[in-house]
């Protein structure tokens, strides 16, 4: 078992044992979807590709690439970025 694996398992079993939501102790990536208008996803790394109808981020869990029409990067910080317009599929590649 590869180091990562072997930390991904031991936070399961932490969130398990103290009831927390399953991911809040993950490095992988938090997305929260508003409809398909807004996306907020944390853990963001950089920006690989943008554009009005694809954006492409790279997270510590690999790239999220995000499709649409009218895609604008409304906030982008360290910790989150903010996307809007309509969105039309959201895929880990």
């Amino acid at each position: 078992m590869r180091s990562s694996e072997r930390k991904e398992t031991v936070c399961r079993r932490i969130e398990e044992r103290l009831d927390l939501p399953t991911g809040v102790l993950s490095t992988a990536p938090r997305m929260e979807l508003f409809g398909n208008r807004r996306v907020v996803i944390e853990g963001c790394e950089s920006i690989l590709e943008y554009d009005e109808d694809r954006i492409r981020l790279r997270t510590a869990a690999g790239v999220v690439r995000f499709t649409g029409c009218e895609l604008c990067m409304t906030c982008r910080t360290p910790e989150h970025a903010v996307i809007t317009g309509r969105l039309v599929s959201v895929e880990f590649l």
